[in-house]
């Protein structure tokens, strides 16, 4: 396996990466009537990878970059998706994700506790931003990237000190409640 593209957030005109969530799945082709194909390695959580914006108002997709595994090019919404090779790419489709649960958005890359083969870990940051939402509508915004400054000596030594299979398990893991 290599290291996993991330969904992509905007919010303020600016680009996070989430690296953490609670309270399921944001948003699931099948939930927009779509069967995914695997796409590649990169691709672990489902064979499809998303852009979204988080405004005051709500959660929406953005960006749907996926291939249809019977080759239906559905539209979602009003939007049809365009072609790119081997996959479909929706641009705008603007649907509002009712998502209930936490997400950990993080932006400024720091190359020193990089795991390679993984989604990479809040400490891995500059900025880290836990976002509460309700029904896709922002209920709180909580800044860690202090917190997460500080723990990032501590980390190398943790991971340095564990078995493959927790270091694999660790690794994979959207789990915000690990760190």
């Amino acid at each position: 396996m290599v290291a996993q593209i991330f969904y992509r957030f905007i919010i303020n005109g600016d680009a996070y990466s989430l690296i953490g969530i609670t309270g399921g799945d944001l948003v699931s082709p099948e939930y927009l009537r779509i069967q995914p194909a695997e796409l590649s390695s990169t691709r672990h959580r489902g064979g499809y990878y998303a852009m979204y914006e988080l405004t005051q108002e709500a959660l929406y997709l953005r960006e749907l970059n996926i291939r249809e595994e019977n080759g239906n090019h559905c539209p979602i919404g009003e939007t049809k998706p365009a072609k790119d090779f081997y996959q479909d790419i929706y641009h705008g489709p603007g649907v509002v994700i009712p998502f209930t649960g936490k997400i950990r958005l993080a932006k400024g890359f720091v190359r020193e506790p990089y795991i390679n083969m993984s989604y990479q870990k809040a400490i891995a940051f500059e900025t880290v931003f836990d976002v509460t939402l309700e029904d896709g509508l922002l209920v709180g915004i909580k800044d860690r990237s202090r917190e997460m400054e500080q723990k990032r000596g501590a980390f190398k030594e943790y991971f340095n000190s564990v078995n493959s299979l927790e270091k694999t398990l660790y690794a994979f893991s959207l789990d915000v409640d690990l760190e």
